[in-house]
């Protein structure tokens, strides 16, 4: 064979380098996918640990196994063949030849210390004129999705609610009437948005005042409560979990209390973040605000800085965003688990995904982290 799978780590894998390969003429391989295949090798996170021993060992053997191979998108291939090279693979000895770009290569996975996301890009938001055409563009985007009858996120839709209040849009139409009859606490959450609408462009009137800073500070002491008892699964003895945690309780209620939801993902089901999951993701799994001892120095801790967390759960969402619309499309009651052996890999880690039917992200986080 020309290649065995410890040499295709050792020289592609490892690096995770998009290739070129060709098979042997009348291979399994060759009939299933044509002649050369384009895209990236996959491993799991135990087959990594154990090639990276491999490659330390003084004599490497020459094996012919299955490698799980990411195809790239302009590939024409069939759902089922997609399928098989990402639990199967391709056998080694039927790759004839391996081409790739000779470009700079570092191996992501065994890099330690805090990484950075690389080839972010920047973008100039246009410029908006205050808060009026703000809110009306927040109303546009909003409505363009409640006439697409497609789902709101729950803040997505007390946003709708409240801003069409604001702008009075449609007041006397049945649908408008039919909201008054939810519960009081949605009603409240869709009166705060109004009113801090009205506030952001010094509409509000003297009396409305007071109701809005009773609701603003219900909002706050809410928040407050999911973040306390955040902190009091951090340990046996509270009293001691906050004095020895000072900072990053600190950090994590500075953090908290600006965020509401985060719209993740795009598609027939939006996937979003909710203020609950965020503050546990944050208080788990993120170095500057991670509490109590029985969680410090988990092998869960993500391997960037504070700021890069957001992006890396969307970049992690995009990976598999068409996965994840199709199994919610064949099983709308089911959550969608990418989890142990079939966890998303990104830039050199391995990522525990667990969204809810509803859209919800329930569980992120990474399996190793590499110290310095």
């Amino acid at each position: 064979m020309n290649f065995s799978a410890e040499e295709i780590y050792s020289m592609y894998g490892q690096y995770d380098t998009f290739v070129t390969l060709e098979f042997q003429y009348n291979s399994d391989e060759y009939n299933r996918f044509g002649n050369r295949l384009m895209g990236v090798f996959l491993y799991t996170l135990e087959e990594r640990k154990q090639y990276e021993e491999i490659l330390e060992s003084e004599q490497i053997p020459r094996t012919d196994t299955k490698i799980k191979f990411s195809p790239s998108s302009i590939e024409k291939l069939n759902a089922e063949n997609i399928e098989l090279l990402d639990r199967y693979g391709i056998q080694a000895s039927t790759i004839n030849v391996i081409s790739s770009f000779n470009g700079p290569r570092k191996n992501r996975f065994a890099e330690k210390g805090t990484k950075e996301i690389p080839n972010q890009i920047t973008i100039q938001a246009p410029k908006i004129d205050g808060w009026q055409e703000l809110n009306r563009l927040r109303f546009g985007f909003l409505n363009s999705i409640y006439k697409s009858k497609k789902p709101f996120t729950p803040n997505q839709e007390i946003e709708y609610w409240g801003l069409r209040t604001h702008l009075g849009l449609g007041l006397d139409l049945e649908d408008f009437s039919n909201i008054k009859n939810r519960d009081a606490e949605f009603l409240k959450k869709v009166r705060l948005v109004e009113l801090d609408c009205k506030f952001q462009e010094l509409s509000i009137e003297e009396e409305q005042i007071q109701e809005f800073a009773k609701l603003k500070v219900e909002n706050i002491f809410y928040k407050k409560d999911i973040v306390d008892n955040e902190i009091k699964k951090s340990g046996d003895n509270i009293n001691l979990v906050t004095e020895n945690f000072k900072t990053q309780i600190e950090e994590l209620r500075k953090c908290c209390y600006s965020f509401e939801e985060d719209i993740i993902g795009f598609g027939k089901i939006p996937i979003y973040l909710s203020f609950e999951r965020f503050v546990h993701i944050y208080a788990r799994h993120v170095a500057e605000t991670q509490i109590g001892e029985r969680f410090s120095g988990e092998k869960t801790v993500f391997q960037y800085k504070f700021d890069d967390i957001k992006y890396l759960l969307k970049m992690v969402v995009e990976t598999v965003s068409d996965e994840i619309q199709s199994h919610f499309e064949q099983n709308p009651e089911l959550p969608f688990r990418r989890i142990g052996k079939r966890a998303v890999y990104i830039d050199g880690h391995y990522y525990r995904l667990v969204i809810e039917p509803n859209g919800s992200i329930q569980d992120f986080h990474p399996y190793n982290i590499n110290e310095e």
